[in-house]
């Protein structure tokens, strides 16, 4: 976690420690996500029994798109976005930031494949490390960024764990969360 007291007033040098360490954490938060999500077959990850719940792919997803809209899209000039139909797919309630699918339907996102959102995350992990290794040259808001975009992973980690008990709680064959992993390992 980082205070109010170690975070730098100005952009922080790249080989200061607290670039370092928020790189550091910026790739343990992101691969935190993807360990929640990892026990789970693909068709878990797409359903939404409730309102109340998301997908857990449409959370990984959104936590991308966070990333490519809050930062990259802002400090990377001609920043590529990985998909154009992915701003309206994941924005959630940004409404500033364009239109967006409606939060009841997102259980009615097959596609784009779980595969595709895990290559969309390692596209933008890409942009955001050479984003991370520049942060020198940014703006302190930068980093401020890049720190609410962390608690704001951190949050969906949070919903992502409620919102797969549920998902695994409403399903008729009650199946566990590791039950994939643990099925997958008998097979072998």
């Amino acid at each position: 976690m980082f205070s109010a007291t170690s975070r730098p007033t100005a952009a922080p040098d790249a080989a200061s420690p607290f670039f370092a360490s928020l790189s550091a954490h910026y790739q343990a938060v992101r691969a935190q996500s993807v360990a929640l999500v990892q026990p789970l077959l693909p068709e878990d990850t797409v359903v939404q029994p409730s309102l109340d719940v998301s997908p857990p792919k449409w959370h990984l997803a959104h936590t991308t798109w966070f990333w490519e809209t809050m930062l990259l899209k802002q400090f990377v000039p001609e920043y590529p976005v990985f998909h154009p139909d992915y701003a309206f797919l994941f924005n959630s309630y940004y409404n500033s930031l364009g239109s967006r699918v409606n939060r009841a339907d997102r259980g009615t996102l097959s596609r784009p494949p779980l595969a595709d959102v895990y290559r969309y995350r390692a596209y933008v992990d890409a942009h955001m490390a050479t984003l991370l290794a520049r942060l020198d040259e940014l703006p302190a808001s930068a980093a401020e960024l890049i720190e609410l975009g962390l608690h704001h992973e951190q949050q969906h980690q949070e919903l992502l764990a409620t919102d797969i008990k549920y998902i695994l709680s409403t399903n008729p064959l009650a199946p566990g969360y590791f039950e994939s992993e643990q099925l997958a390992m008998s097979n072998e």
